[in-house]
């Protein structure tokens, strides 16, 4: 039987995390940076209006629309702050979009609001940067990316 080697980091009151330091070989198709980490993947348990808990792997070494993910929004503080910088650096129209998918269902038959956005850097110096409104739908369409709001 082989010991579970892991390590706690409290970052603060409500924010723990617990690194798995057992030694894995990397079979994605990511590279590291020379002095940073990617990330290749997060579990996390959401918990749902319902009070029952769905878990969901987000798995950024696929097809799926999630490559150069930036940021990960996850509340009505985090949205007014992305917002605002779009609104800054693109336009009016672009943060009304983000405030847009955040405030309503992403089909009108959506259990719920999205859980989360991601947010993805410009693939151009003169992009606008791809975001992506997450896990409100209760069908999710098999290898389909979903559509940009911006």
């Amino acid at each position: 039987m082989t010991a579970v080697n892991k390590e706690t980091l409290i970052v603060h009151d409500d924010i723990k995390i617990v690194y798995d330091m057992t030694e894995k070989p990397n079979r994605t198709n990511l590279k590291a940076h020379k002095d940073r980490a990617v990330i290749a993947n997060i579990r996390a348990d959401l918990v749902l209006p319902e009070n029952n808990i769905l878990t969901v792997d987000i798995d950024f070494n696929t097809t799926s629309g999630y490559h150069n993910n930036a940021i990960m929004v996850m509340d009505d503080f985090g949205v007014e702050m992305i917002a605002t910088a779009f609104e800054s650096k693109y336009s009016k129209e672009a943060a009304n979009k983000v405030r847009k998918a955040w405030a309503e269902k992403q089909h009108s038959d959506s259990p719920r609001k999205p859980t989360y956005l991601l947010v993805q850097k410009p693939t151009t110096t003169k992009g606008t940067p791809r975001v992506f409104a997450v896990c409100g739908d209760r069908v999710h369409k098999k290898d389909t990316s979903p559509e940009s709001i911006v």
